[in-house]
């Protein structure tokens, strides 16, 4: 565990938001892939979230 200056374990926290992140990747494709949400739908996801975080959105 590697700790910083305010106690945080940042390289854990790091690697729970990219497993995090690349588990909501996967399930949105496989949404897609089911039919579940169309391929606009995403776009429209993936914009309001970017518009909250402050990202470039992607693509889908």
């Amino acid at each position: 565990m590697d700790v910083n200056a305010e106690g945080e374990d940042t390289p854990s926290e790091r690697a729970e938001i990219h497993f995090l992140a690349a588990l909501v990747d996967e399930l949105m494709r496989k949404m897609l892939t089911a039919g579940v949400v169309s391929q606009a739908d995403l776009n429209e996801i993936e914009a309001a979230v970017a518009a909250r975080t402050g990202a470039e959105p992607r693509a889908w």
